[in-house]
This record gives C-alpha cells, structure tokens and sequence, in this order.
C-alpha cells in the first residue's frame, strides 16, 4: 500500500483563485462500505484518506501495491488503458526534470555535510551522490530492467540479422552463374560501340 503525501512541485498546484491542491483530489473522500446510487455514483470502501483504492484480495496474493476502481462506462476504461501503459513503460516525461534533482540531491548533500578539501574527493562525492539521486527517483520499465538482467540488450528482437553488401551479393551470383558477366560485357560494349558511331555521325 502507498500512502500519499502532497508536496509542492509534485502534487500540489494552484488553481484559478491561487489556491494549492492536490491534483491527485486527496484527500479522498471516505465512506465506511461500498456503494452505489440509482444515478450510477458509486463508492469504494475508504477509511483512511491519504490511502488509494486497494483491494485487499490483490495485496495479499500479489504483495503489491494496488488501485482498485469500478469501470462503469467506455471513457474509464480508456483512461485506465492509457494510465497503465503509460505507467509500465516510464515515458520520457518522467526524466525531464534530472537536472533539477541532481540540484536538489547535491544541494541537500552540500548543505547537510562537510566536504573534505580536497578537489580530487569533492568530485568524487559529487558524482557519488547524483547518482545516488538519480536512482532514488528514477522510474525503470519493467521490460527494460527485464531486457537487462537477461542479457538481452538495449532491443528484444526475435530474429538475428546480417548485413548483405551489394557487391558481395554480385560477386557471388557471378561465381555461380558465369554467362551473366558475359551479357552485363555484350550490353556494355554494345552502349560504347553506339556511342561510338553516334559520334562518329
């Protein structure tokens, strides 16, 4: 289970009047069981409001974190659709703002510890810790860490292929077939003789 903590430059934006709300709408509305109205407003049982939707079937089972919601017409389902592509591939979006964490975590570092004097160590503690930032924030695509951790590289592909030069792809019809140079020399003569006598003309 995530709890969720609104914080600024994160959730929190301003709306028309100035005021800072989550965009994520917490904290969620509560409701003691499930329900649904004749109007087709449904609710989910919610008894914590900084806690998503889980389904306790799913957490037990699975042991992951978990949103559960009713789809009740064409357009949840197609938002739930893109929600969950978008989430499992990690679209480049979400590394837009390194530069700013890379600030923030070594800022942080600078501010909360002493440094030795030594140039050769500060570089050092620099590139130590922005990348530990970096990999504290990053989100990985589950079939790029798989693709990695199998060996496979930066592509999956299911069949290997070979570059085929076009000269050597003459060559080795020529060795087998003789007679075709012998023609591709007749035409050949035959454009210089034309070429020739039209000169000659």
């Amino acid at each position: 289970m995530q709890v969720h903590t609104c914080k600024f430059h994160h959730c929190l934006v301003p709306d028309k009047n100035g005021q800072y709300q989550c965009k994520w709408r917490a904290p969620f509305n509560l409701s003691e069981e499930d329900s649904i109205d004749d109007q087709g407003h449904w609710k989910s049982k919610w008894l914590f409001s900084y806690l998503n939707g889980w389904v306790p079937a799913i957490t037990l089972n699975a042991c992951c974190n978990n949103d559960g919601k009713l789809l009740t017409n064409g357009a949840d389902t197609k938002n739930v659709m893109f929600y969950v592509t978008i989430y499992q591939t990690k679209k480049q979006g979400k590394h837009f703002n390194m530069s700013a964490l890379l600030a923030k975590g070594y800022a942080y570092h600078s501010h909360h510890t002493a440094y030795l004097n030594s140039l050769q160590d500060n570089q050092r503690l620099l590139l130590f810790r922005l990348i530990h930032t970096i990999n504290w924030e990053q989100e990985l695509a589950a079939p790029m860490v798989i693709s990695y951790l199998m060996g496979w590289g930066d592509t999956y592909h299911s069949h290997h292929y070979s570059p085929v030069y076009w000269s050597s792809f003459i060559s080795a019809l020529l060795k087998d077939f003789p007679a075709l140079s012998h023609t591709q020399g007749s035409k050949e003569e035959g454009k210089d003789s034309g070429g020739n006598s039209n000169a000659a003309r």
